[in-house]
């Protein structure tokens, strides 16, 4: 440190300030700092600093898979506001498993993280005390409810399914299918769920049994294509709603080469909006949902409270929108 401050024209206390608060020191100042930094291959030692101030250093994120892209979103979202702080971003997968997760959390903090950002409110109670007792930030994502562990951010997946079913409703469909993950250890799909049969319940409609796609980490086109195949051959259904944009694609495709006309015969929703149900012909109607001001909105709230500031409110509710495209447009 004393040679990379020499080689910048610095003091000692400016390099470790750089390195712990680097939006704190002037910009030119910064520029030389790192700048001498990478001359010098310097490389901070990150746990004896912890080790003298208390702190690691670090955020850890625990999301459910790696595979699908939302999800990078939302730790992309964190890793720009956190990084910009100085911290690093540690990042696990709980493979949609409750009990994994609550591995994870106890592996996690062992390394002392300064803060903790986890998906969904569903959590083993082992979990939720180990959380509670430990005494960091921690920020539940993707769903916002009355009970978090500490702080929560998202949009509610009720209202969201509740309003996505209704506008199938309003295009002129009536007997709709709901495409849905397992509800045991995801609240996000459980609420889902509710949505779904609430605004079938309130328009005088009987709902369909729910498909249950159970292999929920491998989110692929092939699952709603074979979800298709499998509800025209149980019910005479005029619309699938699914739990995911993928999904929704891979039946859109498998209509195709069922001769099934999308919309005229079969209406198709999804959830999401990923960036292949702009380019999917029909295009496809499917909820909006804030994935990357998720993580943005948990870096922030886990660095107010990291600077020892009050926050307004522990819970966040970013919302959601339905974006209605070509698959529903239905003629009348």
């Amino acid at each position: 440190m004393a040679e990379v401050a020499a080689l910048a024209g610095v003091t000692k206390m400016t390099v470790s300030r750089v390195l712990r608060h680097p939006e704190k020191v002037n910009p030119d100042t910064r520029k030389r700092v790192t700048t001498a930094m990478a001359e010098l291959g310097y490389i901070a030692n990150r746990l004896a600093g912890g080790l003298n101030a208390g702190t690691s250093g670090l955020v850890a994120a625990i999301v459910p898979t790696l595979r699908h892209s939302l999800f990078a979103d939302t730790l992309e979202g964190i890793s720009d506001v956190v990084s910009e702080a100085g911290l690093g971003l540690f990042v696990s997968s709980s493979a949609y498993r409750s009990d994994v997760e609550e591995s994870q959390i106890r592996s996690i903090l062992e390394r002392r993280p300064d803060a903790l950002m986890l998906t969904g409110l569903t959590h083993t109670k082992a979990a939720r005390d180990l959380l509670r007792g430990f005494g960091i930030p921690v920020v539940e994502t993707w769903e916002t409810g009355d009970d978090p562990v500490d702080m929560a951010v998202g949009y509610s997946n009720r209202e969201a399914a509740h309003a996505m079913t209704a506008e199938l409703i309003r295009s002129g469909y009536r007997r709709i299918a709901f495409v849905n993950g397992p509800a045991e250890n995801n609240e996000r799909a459980r609420h889902r769920a509710e949505g779904y049969l609430a605004a079938m319940k309130e328009a005088g409609l009987s709902a369909p049994p729910i498909h249950v796609v159970h292999d929920e980490a491998a989110i692929r086109p092939e699952t709603g294509a074979k979800a298709i195949r499998v509800l025209r051959q149980q019910s005479d259904i005029d619309a699938v709603f699914f739990t995911s944009d993928i999904f929704a694609v891979g039946a859109i495709l498998a209509c195709r080469e069922l001769g099934i006309d999308v919309p005229a015969q079969l209406g198709i929703a999804g959830f999401h909006d990923l960036d292949v149900g702009r380019v999917v012909s029909p295009t496809l109607t499917t909820v909006q949902v804030p994935a990357m001001e998720m993580g943005r909105k948990a870096g922030h709230m886990i660095l107010a409270r990291l600077a020892g500031k009050r926050l307004a409110t522990h819970r966040q509710d970013l919302g959601f929108s339905i974006i209605s495209r070509e698959s529903t447009r239905r003629p009348h």
